[in-house]
């Protein structure tokens, strides 16, 4: 990393502008703390109060489809003004003015303010640190990476700064004195910023990043479609979406508790009560595991039983959509693993064409037992009471009713975007590079967020932690698809190779070779077919359309 504790105080810290080219991610559908209202804010125009306007539908806005918008894509900020245009920033820009100003009904609730003519209504999200705690010592280099996308920037602000004296530190104040997280140097005298990196960019070798800072040549700033990237972790949220609280030991406590859960019903249960006799019982009860196959560091979710052709179907369903997971998160050697849990999911759809009526889970995983170390337990519980003369007494029982969003049915495994095709770099849609299919986007499976996010990349065993895409967004959903491949085929297949080496075959080594068409590639070429296809598939994906599908949850094309 460059060293700028010494040249902190050199840093300008004007900028006389900004150009946007912003990238929408989706938005947060996770839980997350609230924005909190700050306040009513003249629209002065140039500059904006907040600076990215968002694409969103301004005919069924609310204030909390604009707030996890701009929690999706890193902002501290959430604006809405005229009734219903969602703004999103890092900083807020124009004065504030009486809150009575702010009388605008927002579209999508009338009982909500979404500001009024160029004016306002502005929300913070609690979970930043103020800008003004975190200094340019703050960001650290996390190397060279690309930017010469055809979808867009690698970061979506140009900061305007004089080029002739460009500095590292010139940069690196103007983006935390707009509060972004991420900043970059590019041709010798670029200053980029953002809150996000974009889908499309990835690391690059360090020698790609050659061209020495105008202001000062003994710096490097980036080089042609080549950023020197920094961030500064103080910027980001400290809950960004997706955020889990640390698990807190439960406590026992006669205090009084307020709670936000539903209200509770009241039944009568029967309860027996034995009279004591010397004989022994013995209970026995099974306990399934959670983790249904293990590789490495991931465990996929247990797939639901079936009874006939079509719940089979829907179980294998539901196995296929659980491999990229896999590959993502398993961890090298374990992920060479998910090569294995893919097999047994295409295994489980032959095993239903081919099953008169589809047999059953159990009859399925005693031919084809998962990879599960943790077998299911058996607890034995002793008693002292055995088969008593019992009386009966009445006790009121409280039970909460179960509260949940509705995931069913299970999408197919039909990915809208396209594997692409390469003979010179011997790869096609039955031949990923390393063997490593393309996570699939297909129909959202749930119903609560369909209507607005007909799409969903399954990237998770959990899918209410996949991110899910608008309609208009499958472009974008086909990208981030791309970039999960591509990490994927250098974490895995490329990796691979650069441990195999010489001499004897590491088990490692002999996993992939059964488990794919692989001919000993070196490391370099090995991740030279990764970034072709990376690149090909950005290509072959940039006008995708899920036109025609998932229109209607769980019914016609899903």
């Amino acid at each position: 990393m460059h060293s700028l504790k010494m040249l902190a105080a050199a840093a300008a810290l004007a900028v006389a502008g900004t150009q946007a080219t912003e990238l929408e991610l989706p938005p947060c559908l996770e839980p997350f703390r609230p924005f909190v209202y700050s306040g009513c804010f003249q629209d002065l125009r140039d500059p904006s109060v907040l600076q990215w306007r968002t694409p969103l539908d301004q005919q069924s806005m609310t204030e909390e489809i604009c707030m996890a918008t701009c929690k999706g894509n890193g902002f501290r900020y959430a604006g809405l003004t005229y009734y219903g245009v969602c703004y999103c920033g890092q900083t807020v820009k124009g004065p504030q003015i009486d809150d009575s100003m702010c009388n605008y009904p927002c579209t999508g609730n009338n009982s909500q303010t979404c500001g009024g003519d160029s004016i306002l209504s502005v929300f913070t999200d609690p979970t930043f640190l103020p800008v003004d705690e975190v200094t340019i010592e703050d960001y650290d280099h996390i190397g060279c990476w690309t930017d010469d996308s055809r979808l867009g920037r690698a970061l979506s602000y140009d900061m305007e700064i004089d080029s002739s004296t460009f500095t590292t530190e010139e940069c690196l104040a103007a983006c935390r004195s707009e509060g972004y997280p991420f900043a970059g140097t590019e041709f010798g005298g670029e200053c980029w910023c953002g809150s996000v990196i974009a889908n499309d960019t990835r690391a690059a070798p360090e020698s790609e990043c050659n061209m020495p800072c105008n202001g000062d040549g003994t710096q490097t700033c980036g080089g042609p479609g080549r950023l020197n990237l920094y961030v500064a972790d103080e910027l980001k949220s400290l809950e960004p979406c997706g955020y889990q609280p640390p698990v807190v030991p439960r406590v026992s406590s006669e205090s009084a508790l307020v709670s936000s859960q539903p209200a509770v019903s009241t039944t009568p249960l029967v309860v027996t009560t034995p009279t004591p006799t010397s004989s022994l019982c013995v209970s026995t009860q099974t306990v399934q595991p959670t983790c249904e196959y293990k590789c490495g560091n991931w465990c996929s979710k247990p797939i639901p039983t079936w009874s006939d052709i079509p719940s089979c179907k829907a179980a294998y369903s539901n196995c296929k959509l659980q491999v990229a997971s896999c590959f993502k998160s398993a961890g090298w050697p374990g992920s060479l693993g998910c090569f294995g849990f893919s097999l047994w999911c295409s295994s489980l759809e032959r095993y239903c064409s081919t099953t008169s009526r589809g047999g059953s889970k159990s009859s399925y995983c005693e031919k084809s037992p998962p990879n599960n170390p943790e077998p299911p337990k058996t607890i034995i519980t002793i008693t002292t009471t055995c088969a008593p003369a019992a009386t009966l007494t009445r006790i009121s029982t409280s039970t909460k009713p179960t509260t949940s969003a509705t995931i069913c049915p299970i999408p197919t495994p039909s990915n809208i975007c396209k594997q692409p095709t390469s003979k010179k770099y011997n790869f096609s849609p039955s031949n990923p590079v390393g063997g490593i299919d393309m996570p699939i986007v297909t129909c959202n499976d749930l119903s609560t967020d369909h209507p607005r996010n007909p799409f969903k990349l399954y990237a998770s065993p959990d899918t209410r932690k996949c991110k899910s895409f608008a309609r208009n967004q499958t472009p974008s959903a086909c990208a981030a698809a791309c970039k999960e491949q591509y990490e994927d085929c250098i974490e895995v297949y490329a990796e691979t190779c650069r441990r195999g080496g010489k001499g004897p075959k590491s088990r490692a080594v002999i996993e992939l070779e059964v488990r794919t068409v692989w001919f000993g590639e070196d490391y370099h070429t090995a991740t030279t077919r990764c970034n072709v296809q990376y690149d090909d598939c950005l290509a072959v994906n940039r006008g995708v359309s899920g036109s025609g599908k998932c229109t209607e949850f769980g019914r016609g094309p899903w």
